[in-house]
């Protein structure tokens, strides 16, 4: 088990509910080795995520089909929504703690009254055993299964030209970063501005990161892209004045950090 203080939790997206967690200390615990059939490689399709899109869509069909007075498909999916509750029940034994039936088949019940108050109320129950799993698991789910893996991936390091481990590349760029920043604090702004040199070609070449995975222009330059640009041109000008402006050089910092560096390590990490 490994415990991670978890400063900034972003991720609360849930399938039934929206459960928010808040930022505290957090177990996360690997997910049951069951789980893996359910995901690429061993599966074809991510089948536990699909599963959770079906159970969303007929909780939320209910709903939706009580506000347009449609009770027809009101009970259609009242009925498939325990079908398929009981199904997901099954594929994940180690899970199965998680899952109240009664509490789906008294929501059905009450969906059935078309009675939208009577069906909110019911939903209650349900919505908690979603919420339960999905705080104690989402996030080790996404860690394994969503997140990708980056130990295979080589970045040509555009110093030496070489090809080097993704991960040895990342405390690289990041001690260039570290450099321009410590030594524009110092006031030693002809050594920022050789650490920034360094710092964008180092950031520039995530490029050919990104396309080892998205293939489509805009995706490959989502994070190093024009808002990267205009924030290099920003630290570039004030590195190149007579007299800095510390305001402009740390808003253009907080400008790379925030729009590229931390951007993809919340989708990515």
């Amino acid at each position: 088990m490994l415990i991670i203080r978890i400063l900034s939790l972003l991720i609360a997206i849930t399938t039934l509910i929206v459960h928010p967690v808040q930022a505290k200390d957090m177990v996360i615990k690997e997910p049951p080795k069951s789980l893996d059939k359910l995901y690429p490689p061993q599966s074809k399709q991510p089948k536990w995520t699909q599963q959770m899109h079906k159970l969303s869509n007929h909780f939320g069909g209910v709903f939706i089909n009580l506000k347009e007075k449609d009770f027809e498909n009101v009970d259609k999916h009242a009925d498939k929504l325990v079908e398929e509750y009981k199904k997901t029940s099954e594929m994940v034994p180690e899970w199965e703690e998680y899952f109240d039936i009664k509490a789906a088949e008294a929501f059905a019940a009450a969906a059935k009254t078309h009675d939208m108050a009577r069906a909110g109320k019911a939903s209650g129950d349900l919505g908690k055993t979603c919420g339960k799993c999905h705080a104690d698991h989402q996030v080790a789910v996404w860690a394994k299964y969503h997140w990708p893996s980056f130990h295979k991936i080589k970045v040509i390091d555009p110093s030496s030209e070489k090809e080097v481990d993704f991960h040895k590349f990342m405390k690289q760029i990041t001690g260039s970063f570290k450099a321009m920043r410590v030594n524009f604090g110092e006031g030693q702004y002809g050594r920022a501005a050789k650490a920034l040199r360094t710092f964008k070609s180092e950031y520039m070449e995530l490029k050919s990161t990104c396309s080892k995975c998205h293939t489509t222009d805009d995706v490959k330059r989502f994070y190093v892209g024009g808002d990267a640009d205009k924030a290099f041109a920003g630290l570039a000008k004030e590195l190149n004045a007579e007299k800095p402006n510390p305001g402009n050089f740390w808003k253009n910092v907080g400008l790379v950090g925030k729009t590229g560096c931390k951007n993809c390590h919340l989708t990515h990490r």
